[in-house]
């Protein structure tokens, strides 16, 4: 069950924060390669083995592929455009979610917008031949969206390929959705896939510089509601799980659920830190909102300004990954280390 589940207008919508009530396993063994089979045709036996180990199989490359909202993303700049998405692509005001990407929603038919929004006859009427979301734990069913008897709905019209966004870093789930673009008909070496490439190297490599230049400097990752704040667990998210091989001191939350730590308002101050990075997805609570909270008001990064954006969806191929990156970099660059001394 979601630890939303009771927080009004969230429901399953949390399911990323609602998976830190999934217990703690062994982590995922990756399987699967980039050399599946007729990866570059598009007729003859097509096949591709996921991070479950399962292997989806079709009698030729998919071409009428549904995806999960961050991966249809991933696979779109590498020239997949899948037929249809689900998962949150349209914010309340009309606007995109952030995980929606380069996307033409316009181009896509939406199956559905929200985690418990899927709608089958939609699905079944694009007469799809593979579906593609994210592995957000060690159970064949912890898939975005696609969980326990949904998956197996789905499972019956087209095979489902899951790709582990769970205690992976970054370029290692670039890696995959590449394999997977390229098997699907993409182009991972196209002049705007290798340019993204070099400049997500970069990128990197500019974070690393200014997490060592700034050695000390200790930052706090957290989701807020109405309710509380959720601290993230860096090994738990493929992004900030890269960070911090590239030097960032980010701070982890406790507790012995997944992704979260969940805490009150009045327990705000358990974790010092001099640089605050905040959900921004469209359903976290606003920074603006937050200042209602008294103990948010008084803690030292909030009143030294010390604060910046995070999205727990991140961005799974080197375009869309690389402007995050560099943001960030920009964030530590111009902060103080000295704020909880």
């Amino acid at each position: 069950m979601s630890v939303f589940q009771g927080a009004a207008g969230l429901s399953r919508r949390g399911f990323l924060i609602g998976a830190g009530g999934l217990a703690a396993a062994a982590a995922l063994t990756a399987c699967g390669s980039g050399d599946d089979k007729k990866a570059g045709g598009a007729t003859g036996p097509w096949e591709f083995t996921d991070d479950r180990g399962q292997k989806a199989s079709r009698d030729q490359r998919p071409a009428r592929v549904v995806a999960y909202a961050s991966s249809a993303a991933a696979l779109w700049d590498y020239g997949v455009r899948p037929v249809g998405v689900f998962g949150p692509q349209k914010t309340a005001d009309g606007g995109k979610e952030i995980q929606a990407g380069n996307i033409d929603l316009n181009a896509v038919t939406s199956i559905g917008n929200a985690w418990d929004d899927f709608s089958m006859e939609k699905f079944a009427a694009l007469r799809p031949d593979l579906v593609v979301t994210g592995l957000t734990g060690t159970k064949p069913t912890d898939m975005w969206v696609l969980t326990d008897d949904l998956g197996s709905k789905v499972q019956q019209v087209a095979p489902i390929v899951a790709l582990s966004e769970y205690k992976v870093t970054l370029p290692k789930v670039i890696e995959r959705y590449s394999q997977l673009a390229v098997a699907l008909g993409g182009d991972a070496n196209s002049e705007t896939m290798k340019k993204a490439k070099e400049d997500f190297d970069k990128a990197s490599e500019d974070l690393r510089a200014a997490a060592k230049e700034k050695a000390g400097l200790k930052v706090l990752v957290l989701y807020g509601d109405k309710d509380g704040l959720y601290i993230a667990k860096p090994d738990f998210f493929a992004d900030l799980a890269y960070y911090r091989e590239l030097g960032l001191d980010i701070v982890s939350g406790g507790g012995s659920e997944d992704y979260w730590e969940q805490l009150s308002w009045e327990q705000a101050g358990k974790y010092p830190a001099d640089l605050i990075l905040t959900d921004s997805r469209s359903y976290a609570l606003p920074r603006a909102q937050m200042t209602q909270f008294p103990t948010w008001n008084q803690l030292p990064a909030v009143k030294a300004g010390q604060l910046g954006d995070w999205s727990a969806e991140p961005r799974f191929n080197h375009l869309l990954a690389t402007p995050v990156i560099q943001k960030l970099t920009a964030l530590v660059k111009g902060a103080r280390t000295d704020i909880t001394a």
